[in-house]
């Protein structure tokens, strides 16, 4: 016994280390192992049964709170807020999350980025089945499925039947008898029941889909413990979903876990186990971290910030615009009448060209081509997003001022007008800050300024208009023609332009100063590290966990993306 005691502590210890640890160029070591190693006898046997279940969406689960569900997270580890894919570059599918759940690889590894499973690159990362059975290993999958048969059953034996019910009963006859160490249950009807109604736990159908899963689970656990070799087996029944499933509620989250096709269910659960409940981490506790340029008008001089080339950013009659930057004012409730701090203006309000300036609190966009458009109020002291979108192509042109994403304008004012089709070309430079003329008090700073001809839809500027730090990767980076973010910048006399694209730095005069910041924004989007969404099992990781359970050695030439989970463990027997 005290030699067990002595490899409990070992675990306890030891795996907070090792808990991370991902695909490298070294063999990987079972976090497991250790609890194998006290197992009662040398004869007992490691299997797995895993239940696929599409549409099954981890919120829902959570509410509904399925009773023997509920009842295994006793001896679980669960999370309702697990991931299916932390990319969010294609349409989440049943069929993809099945390819990931069973290769260990994402889907820009596998090529499952559809409903297509013809498309599985099950030569360069085989299946579970092909690698157990390298390793003298049987598997068993049960599938209404023909594609899953097809495409991912090779090396496994299959039984292909017609609905849920037919699966469960062959996966009890083959549970009952059958000697294969993994066992792989698919089931479809909670797909359909939330493709039929809602994913949630407002739909009757959906969750008396979900109740009768419950029942299927229980039901196949419960012919586990009677198989006659039970007593020499060690069992890790895992429970997850194929994708999750669609919600009617407003999206605010758009990275990965905001998507809820990806948002998913897994339990993993083992009598040896204790609870253990993994959450889904929150983007909105990033900071939005950096250094901004302070505007500042008075009597002791003003700010302004300007472009060489007089030329760029006319705004030309012919072309779609989009601008978007980030605002602060720096004394909360200060409210400035006709200050200008963004412009391509002799003077605000005259001739050719467009201003950008305050009122009330408020801001609006003022141009030689259109009558006034507002945003709304900003003046809380706090960061805001404030876009501009001029939309010359389709059928009506019209310009559009949004803040933070939504279309709110201050009182008595409008954020759509129609375009008038005026000269906007002059040759005064693109200037952030004060323009000679206009209003002469103001305390606001600003970064992120970003010039894109492209006219953003609302959907897109809900999306992509709080994101911090623009770069290659983003989608409309073709279309970016001028950005400056000025994070970088702290104590020079500049404004570095990033995308190189031709439109030049900005040159900073006046009483220059900079102010630095760590708040959390709502709408903002910083940048977040790979490490943020592993903070839950993502679907890699059931496939690691499985090879460690059956004591398969997960070799670093498999370039495996998972990862392993240490679950808290009940007991260790002696």
């Amino acid at each position: 016994m005290n030699k067990y005691i002595h490899i409990f502590k070992n675990i306890t210890y030891g795996i907070g280390g090792m808990l991370l640890l991902v695909s490298c160029n070294k063999d990987f070591p079972n976090l497991l192992q250790n609890f194998n190693e006290a197992k009662d006898s040398p004869e007992n046997r490691d299997k797995v049964l895993m239940v696929i279940v599409d549409g099954l969406a981890g919120p829902a689960v959570q509410a509904i709170e399925p009773t023997n569900l509920i009842e295994m997270t006793r001896n679980g580890m669960v999370s309702y807020g697990s991931l299916a894919d932390p990319t969010t570059d294609f349409q989440m599918t049943n069929a993809s999350v099945a390819s990931s759940l069973l290769t260990g690889v994402y889907a820009n590894k596998n090529k499952v980025v559809s409903n297509d499973l013809s498309t599985l690159d099950a030569a360069t990362y085989p299946t579970m089945f092909s690698r157990l059975k390298s390793t003298n290993k049987a598997s068993s999958m049960y599938t209404s499925s023909a594609d899953y048969t097809t495409f991912l059953g090779k090396d496994a034996h299959v039984e292909t039947v017609v609905n849920d019910e037919a699966v469960v009963a062959a996966a009890v006859k083959g549970l009952e008898a059958d000697s294969a160490d993994l066992n792989v249950v698919h089931l479809t009807d909670v797909e359909q029941a939330g493709a039929s109604s809602e994913y949630s736990d407002e739909s009757t159908v959906y969750v008396d889909a979900v109740n009768k899963l419950d029942k299927q689970v229980l039901q196949l656990v419960n012919t586990i413990k009677t198989r006659k070799s039970y007593s020499n087996e060690n069992w890790l029944v895992v429970v997850t979903s194929g994708k999750g499933g669609d919600s009617k509620a407003p999206v605010t989250d758009f990275t990965a876990f905001g998507d809820s096709k990806r948002n998913t269910y897994t339990l993993m659960f083992s009598p040896k186990f204790s609870r253990k409940v993994l959450p889904r981490p929150s983007a909105k506790d990033i900071p939005f971290v950096g250094a901004a340029t302070r505007y500042s008008y008075s009597a002791s001089g003003k700010v302004t910030a300007s472009l060489a080339d007089v030329n760029k950013f006319n705004l030309s009659t012919s072309e779609d615009w989009t601008i978007t930057f980030f605002a602060k004012h720096n004394v909360a409730n200060s409210g400035y009448n006709y200050a200008t701090f963004l412009a391509k203006r002799s003077k605000g309000f005259s001739g050719n060209g467009w201003n950008i300036f305050s009122e009330g609190g408020g801001w609006g966009f003022n141009s030689s081509f259109a009558d006034q458009t507002f945003g709304t109020y900003i003046n809380d002291g706090e960061w805001h997003a404030l876009t501009v979108v001029i939309k010359r192509s389709g059928t009506q042109d019209s310009i559009y001022t949004y803040t933070d994403g939504t279309k709110a304008a201050i009182a008595g004012k409008i954020s759509q007008n129609s375009i008038k089709n005026s000269n906007t070309d002059n040759t005064n430079p693109f200037t952030i800050g004060y323009t000679v003329g206009d209003g002469d008090n103001l305390d606001l700073s600003m970064c992120n300024v970003q010039i894109y001809n492209r006219a953003f839809t609302f959907d897109e500027v809900k999306q992509y208009g709080g994101v911090t730090n623009i770069d290659e990767k983003f989608p409309f980076w073709n279309n970016l023609q001028g950005y400056w973010p000025g994070y970088d910048d702290v104590n020079t006399n500049k404004l570095t332009e990033k995308t190189g694209k031709g439109a030049g730095n900005f040159e900073l005069k006046g009483p220059v100063s900079w102010v630095s910041f760590n708040e959390l924004v709502p709408f903002f989007q910083p940048p977040i590290s790979d490490a943020f969404f592993r903070q839950v099992p993502n679907a890699v990781d059931v496939p690691f966990m499985i090879y460690q359970w059956l004591g398969v050695s997960v070799e670093s030439a498999w370039k495996l993306d998972g990862k392993s989970w240490s679950p808290n463990y009940a007991q260790i027997r002696n």
